[in-house]
This record gives C-alpha cells, sequence and structure tokens, in this order.
C-alpha cells in the first residue's frame, strides 16, 4: 500500500535511471549528484513496495516492476507536460464554461448561441445554469460560473454589465378575459423570489393600484403559460417567450405602457478579472450573433 505521494520529479530520475541503465550517467543527464540519484531510486522503491532495477557490476536493468512502471511513468510525465502547455497559455481553448441565466432567455434567445459555441469550440465543455437573476448574480461571486445573462438594475462594485438584448413585456392572461374586471382575487404566476420580472410585475401593480393580490410560484415557464391559458391567472412575461409557446390560442396579449415594457437583459461578469479565452469567445459570439453590434454597451 502506497503512504507516501509519488512525486514526478522522481519518476523523471527513474525514467532517466532506465533509459541509461545507469545511475552515474543519469546523474550526468540530469546534472544530479549520483549519490542523490541513488537515493531518489531507493526512496520510490520503497514507497512502491516494490524493487525497480537489478544492480549490476556494471549499471541497473529493470525488475518486472520497472517495467511495468516504465509505461506509467512516460504516460503520467508527458499529461504533466501536456497540462502545463494547456495551463500556461492563455490562447487555449478547452477545458469547460459555465454560464448563468434566465429561463426565459434560455428559452429563447439562447439556443442559436449556444449551439454555435459547441460547433466552433466543440472542445470546450459548455454548462448552462439556469435560476432567477439573483441566483445568477450570487454564482458569479462565488466563482460557481464565469458569466450570467439577468434583467433588472445591476449594481455590484465587483461585477460589469453588459447590454445584450433588449425584451418588450407583455401580460398575459386568460383568453377572454380581462384580468382587471375585478378588483379582489388577482392572481399572479410567477417564478421565485429574485426574478426580476416577478419585482417588475409586483411594481407596476403597486403603482398602479391593483392591489391586494396573490402570488402563485412556479418553476418553469411552460407552467407558468399552461396555467394562464387555464385560467389561474396573469403574468409578466418577454414577447419573445409568448409568441414561441404552443399555448397561445388560450391565452390573451395585453400591451404595457413604453415605461414598463421595455427591460434590457444584460451579461454580468466579474470586473477585476483577467478574462478567460473561454468567455471572451463567447463575448465575441454574442456580439457576432447581431450584426448591427459593434461592441456590447458597457454598464461599470
Amino acid at each position: 500500500m502506497i503512504s507516501v505521494p509519488i512525486e514526478i520529479s522522481g519518476l523523471k530520475i527513474f525514467l532517466a535511471v532506465a533509459k541509461k541503465g545507469s545511475i552515474s550517467k543519469a546523474a550526468e543527464e540530469l546534472h544530479y549528484v549520483q549519490s542523490n540519484v541513488t537515493i531518489r531510486i531507493k526512496q520510490l522503491e520503497e514507497t512502491l513496495g516494490t524493487s525497480l532495477f537489478y544492480r549490476k557490476s556494471r549499471g541497473v536493468c529493470l525488475t518486472n516492476s520497472g517495467y511495468l512502471l516504465c509505461d506509467y511513468a512516460e504516460k503520467i510525465i508527458a499529461m504533466v507536460r501536456e497540462a502545463e502547455k494547456v495551463v500556461s497559455n492563455p490562447e487555449t481553448t478547452a477545458g469547460q464554461l459555465v454560464i448563468g441565466s434566465m429561463e426565459t432567455t434560455a428559452a429563447t434567445r439562447l439556443p442559436p448561441l449556444l449551439a454555435e459555441y459547441h460547433r466552433s469550440y466543440p472542445q470546450v465543455d459548455l454548462n448552462l445554469v439556469t435560476g432567477t437573476s439573483e441566483e445568477s448574480l450570487k454564482r458569479l461571486l462565488d466563482y460557481q460560473i464565469e458569466g450570467a445573462f439577468v434583467a433588472g438594475v445591476v449594481s455590484h462594485k465587483e461585477l460589469i454589465a453588459e447590454k445584450v438584448y433588449e425584451e418588450e413585456l407583455v401580460l398575459v392572461a386568460p383568453i377572454n378575459n380581462d384580468p382587471f374586471a375585478k378588483r379582489a382575487g388577482l392572481k399572479v404566476l410567477v417564478f421565485r423570489a429574485g426574478c426580476a420580472y416577478r419585482a417588475h410585475l409586483e411594481n407596476w401593480l403597486r403603482i398602479s393600484g391593483r392591489v391586494p393580490y396573490k402570488i402563485i410560484e412556479f418553476g418553469s415557464i411552460e407552467g407558468i403559460l399552461g396555467c394562464v391559458a387555464a385560467g389561474m391567472g396573469i403574468s409578466f412575461l418577454p414577447r419573445s417567450v409568448v409568441d414561441s409557446s404552443r399555448v397561445q390560442e388560450n391565452i390573451s396579449i395585453h400591451n404595457l405602457p413604453t415605461g414598463i415594457a421595455n427591460m434590457t437583459t444584460w451579461f454580468v461578469r466579474r470586473k477585476n478579472e483577467k478574462q478567460g479565452h473561454n468567455l471572451k469567445l463567447f463575448r465575441e459570439l454574442i456580439v457576432r450573433e447581431d450584426t448591427g453590434k459593434e461592441d456590447l454597451a458597457i454598464i461599470q
């Protein structure tokens, strides 16, 4: 049983001795003192609990265990060199990229963008984590994701927000049903607390005097739209989401005043951090997605 970790430097010394068939020649090649090479080989044998070399009058030769270790040692060292090369090169396109997003943006805006990124950089493991804007911002600050699509006001000293989409919000209600015909018993169907659209809707309801109302929380767009269509209540959603819905025939869409209807989606990332190559390529695709954009509009 191995109790002491095997060091890469020890494996390099072992391979040098194996290839030269001599401790003295390996020491000369490595520019080590011969006694140090001897000590390191003995330490490796003690760690593995087996002899790696037969000692001869002139030099050494591998035991069966030594032959087995040679193959693994060469693979390990090659992988270490590859890892060093990849990690030390800031332009390397590999590894992973984790992006956060609102459910609505993930459903309507991101599929073409994510598909293009995957086609262009298949060696990157691209992961999308959905949640409310508040949850995405927390994940970003906790270094769980590298960037996020959020809505609402972004004002944190450690974050930089880039304007990417302008959404038109609409009020959706059951078909042939005036959502405000009755003052009492109004039900609003929304995502959990932390959703920017929910906060926007509740603020509008208070300002317009449409209170009290009852909140019913959902975890998906389909759930909200399905229950609106079934007559349960109303909601605020981007028009792009409603237009692509399968329940359009059973809902009514109501336009909102300009100041209420317009809402910006931001791409947010950490400010005082060197931008990774994978994230840089992702942001370039966001810009390229809309040929009318020359660059992302930045709010710091």
